[in-house]
């Protein structure tokens, strides 16, 4: 009956360091299998392997977390934090044990009722604190945010890999040689540091990513304000020089009405109204509505994107009929998102022979509602597959818009996220409830 115990609570300790870390929540069948197998392994191989048998848990459950998951490096990066986290206060626990019962770890295993004392308490303390760290990491950091880099992920990955495997090792070898209270004490401080430079490496890389992502935002807003402007700057040398030849073009006209020349007045508007008319071009008039957005970022960001749109040859429609002053979203949040959607619409459009985006943003109930719709040759993929990694109609390695969509929605509880496909029309449809609703 220990032994029960004991090895159920090993495999509840892995499965609260591994779930409640996770940046994605699993279904209860993944999840009942990860802790079957850990609880199978803890069971089966700890009396006959010992502490050794911790290899084969702790990379069975890498396996299952690779797979079972759609960001497999940024979920296994968390697991294995969790790992470091539970083994160093895992050493501290029996250390203070050690120091009130005066007794060395074989003497605490063969105690049965401190064993049994031991492994519920701890197994609480796991399953209490990796919840809160988990609501920490990915509510409050928002990790899922700005670790979106796979080669500084793999980075990471390797790096905490190659440490829980040191710790595995430490201890599997420690219980060959037999614990005393001395070396559990070592261990203790020894892992403790190594977890206190783990966190403080991991918390830097952290605000390094975050700064330099927020850096990239602040120059494509530049870019895209530089692009804005230097469109309303022709438009207002047209409308200037239109000014200036508005009376003299009356003046010639009213002559040739006079003389009754009408094929005088038909070269004379081929030749100089003409020229000028189509110099107010297609995205001169439609792009006139987003002067309804009064957020300068979101607005440059739009004008950019249909005015390259237009050139390319898409047909454009832009319905904006009314102020809009609230996002109800942070406005780097906001912008990505709207970048990956019409990047997406309009790679998609493209290749179809409509070529068609449309764009529509208004308030209902004080929600903000967003629709781009775009032609789209049919997706290869399911609709509800689109937001994994990886997943794409676009080609290899380039189908990580949307998962980064799905993440930053993620971290808001005010959002709500549609996406359709009725031929030919793909649409994306985000409802960013107000708070107050």
């Amino acid at each position: 009956m220990t032994y029960f115990i004991y090895t159920f609570t090993g495999a509840l300790c892995n499965y609260f360091f591994c779930v409640h870390l996770l940046p994605n929540k699993l279904t209860f069948i993944k999840r009942f299998i990860i802790f079957l197998y850990a609880f199978s392994t803890f069971y089966f191989f700890n009396r006959i392997y010992g502490q050794a048998s911790t290899f084969i848990t702790f990379l069975g459950i890498t396996f299952l977390i690779y797979f079972f998951t759609n960001s497999p490096y940024l979920s296994l990066s968390c697991y294995l934090f969790g790992y470091l986290y539970t083994i160093t206060f895992n050493y501290l626990f029996m250390w203070i044990a050690g120091f009130i019962f005066k007794m060395d770890m074989e003497a605490l295993i063969t105690h049965h009722l401190l064993l049994i004392a031991f492994s519920c308490v701890y197994c609480i303390f796991c399953g209490t604190t990796t919840k809160l760290i988990g609501y920490y990491f990915h509510k409050k950091l928002n990790i899922t945010k700005y670790l979106i880099n796979d080669h500084l992920l793999k980075a990471i990955f390797i790096d905490l890999f190659l440490l829980v495997f040191f710790y595995i090792f430490n201890f599997s070898y420690g219980e060959r040689l037999g614990y005393n209270y001395g070396v559990i004490a070592l261990n203790g401080i020894i892992f403790l540091l190594l977890f206190a430079i783990t966190v403080f490496l991991m918390y830097s890389v952290y605000k390094v990513t975050m700064g330099e992502q927020a850096y990239k935002h602040r120059m494509a807003q530049f870019e895209n304000l530089r692009v804005y402007t230097e469109r309303l700057e022709n438009s207002y040398g047209i409308m200037r020089k239109f000014k200036h030849d508005y009376m003299n073009i009356l003046v010639t006209m009213s002559g040739f009405l006079k003389e009754d020349d009408i094929d005088g007045l038909k070269e004379y508007y081929g030749e100089r109204i003409l020229p000028i008319s189509r110099a107010f071009t297609e995205s001169d008039t439609k792009l006139g509505a987003l002067s309804n957005i009064k957020n300068t970022a979101i607005k440059s960001l739009l004008s950019s994107k249909f005015v390259y749109m237009i050139e390319i040859g898409i047909k454009t429609e832009i319905e904006l009929t009314e102020p809009i002053n609230n996002l109800n979203m942070d406005c780097l949040d906001l912008s990505r998102i709207l970048g990956i959607f019409l990047d997406n619409a309009m790679e998609a459009a493209i290749e179809t022979e409509e070529k068609q985006v449309r764009f529509c943003i208004f308030y209902k109930e004080e929600n903000l509602h967003l629709i781009i719709q775009n032609t789209a040759l049919p997706p290869t993929y399911a609709i509800s597959e689109l937001c994994s990694h990886e997943i794409s109609t676009k080609g290899e390695n380039r189908g990580i818009g949307l998962f980064n969509v799905d993440m930053i929605l993620k971290s808001y509880e005010n959002t709500i996220w549609n996406t359709t496909y009725e031929e030919p029309y793909f649409t994306q449809e985000l409802i960013l409830i107000h708070n107050g609703s």
